[in-house]
């Protein structure tokens, strides 16, 4: 249930951005929880809800308020009540006017309640439980109340029934639709760029993405560079290998960026085998030889996330795709490969037909794999210029590293169209790929701190 979780975060952060307060959210949470427990449980029944300080608690704190006039309700707090977290957890706590306790002490719990109500944590769980969680599930588990988990189940929890939001996050739950707007729900945002891996800060080189570039020749050897260039500032080592360029083209691209490895032939099997994603089309000369490697690289290395761009989706064999590679045709490029017309049903029905990721690129992108597609608004027509396309390409295959696919090539659309707008904000359409790829580091940075 880890990417229901994960659909839960993103929508959360996506419908705040886009003007769907927090507060609403909780409020439709609190209806659809409160109507669930009077459909399952009619009064009078005793019921207690165990609340943390995070917004799970205040799901809690607002679900408790719409019970309070039809069964006896008791809200207990984990932590003193000053150390509720978010504002909407605070406003929820006070407007409760029942019974409530903050800094629960759980020898002092009473035994007596008909229902148990678990708001501890949510999609806030990380790692192990610490005090004072885990004494208050220990005690929660030795009484003989019926006991509901909301959301996300606190570990070691003996939960009777959960009541997830928005996406199920066991395989029986019953599930509250927040009534999030479609024209929200579908849409990426900075959700998708805030819930992707980030260094550990115990982590060494090579832990944090390793990737390959299959690109360039000798007519658009600049295509490699710009790939190179966004990938090496998010992921740890970047390797470099192109059949096409003589020794001189290769000097040259060094004298340009040192943060990649160049391999030759002999090396290409190792790194292959070693590396986390696989990017391969941009600039490359279209050969047999570079025909051969695209499809035999689909062929032999399926576990591995491979993105194919500009003059791969001309060569690779259609039938060898999977669920690892990521796609990023223009209208012409999906025409061309597909014979279907460029749009967002086709788009989703060929994801669905390979099996892979689809990214439509256009004035709004599309990305879709067999379960989903959603569509980025973000990008200007300063961005029609030569090159943003092999940074896009860099930056999908750098995030596929050490992620989802799809997410990651959600992520990266999101993140090279806002870098887009960001810079026409301080110079209009007048930027280049070359601002572009150093406007991304500011631009997720944005995203992670919202």
């Amino acid at each position: 249930m880890k990417d229901s979780v994960k659909k839960s975060k993103i929508l959360d952060i996506n419908a705040a951005y886009y003007g769907y307060p927090m507060e609403k959210l909780m409020e439709q949470a609190a209806k659809g929880i409160a109507e669930i427990i009077e459909k399952k449980f009619k009064p009078p029944k005793k019921i207690a809800f165990f609340c943390g300080p995070g917004n799970n608690g205040g799901d809690g704190f607002a679900a408790a308020r719409y019970l309070d006039k039809k069964y006896s309700i008791k809200v207990y707090l984990t932590h003193p009540k000053q150390k509720i977290k978010t504002q909407e957890a605070k406003i929820n706590y006070k407007k409760f006017q029942g019974f409530k306790q903050d800094n629960v002490d759980p020898k002092n719990i009473p035994a007596d309640f008909d229902i148990i109500v678990e708001c501890l944590l949510g999609t806030g769980i990380k790692g192990k439980l610490k005090s004072p969680y885990s004494e208050i599930i220990k005690k929660l588990n030795q009484l003989k109340a019926k006991k509901i988990s909301i959301d996300v189940p606190a570990p070691g929890f003996n939960w009777d029934l959960n009541i997830s939001l928005m996406t199920a996050k066991t395989p029986d739950s019953l599930v509250v639709d927040l009534k999030i707007p479609p024209k929200i729900k579908n849409k990426i945002g900075p959700g998708e760029v805030k819930t992707l891996t980030k260094p550990e800060k115990k982590s060494h080189k090579g832990q944090n993405g390793e990737i390959l570039v299959i690109a360039g020749g000798e007519k658009y050897h600049g295509a490699a560079l710009l790939c190179l260039k966004t990938a090496s500032k998010i992921a740890d080592l970047v390797y470099f290998y192109s059949n096409s360029f003589s020794k001189e083209l290769l000097n040259k691209v060094k004298t340009k960026l040192f943060e990649f490895i160049a391999i030759q032939n002999k090396e290409l099997d190792k790194t292959l085998n070693r590396v986390d994603s696989i990017l391969i089309g941009p600039g490359l000369d279209r050969t047999k030889e570079n025909k051969l490697l695209i499809n035999k690289t689909l062929e032999n290395y399926k576990s591995k996330k491979i993105i194919l761009d500009a003059e791969a989706l001309k060569m690779l064999s259609k039938k060898k795709l999977h669920k690892n590679c990521v796609l990023t045709p223009h209208a012409k490029e999906f025409e061309n490969l597909f014979s279907q017309k460029a749009n967002k049903n086709n788009c989703f029905k060929m994801a669905k037909k390979f099996d892979c990721v689809i990214i439509l690129k256009g004035k709004i992108d599309y990305v879709a794999n067999k379960k989903n597609i959603k569509e980025n608004h973000k990008g200007n027509a300063g961005m029609t210029k030569g090159g943003t396309g092999d940074v896009l390409a860099g930056l999908i295959a750098a995030f596929c590293s050490g992620n989802d696919p799809f997410y990651a090539a959600c992520a990266a659309v999101f993140v090279n169209g806002l870098a887009g707008d960001r810079l026409k904000e301080k110079v209009s359409y007048y930027y280049n790929a070359s601002d572009l790829i150093q406007e991304i580091p500011k631009t997720i940075k944005y995203c992670k701190n919202l």
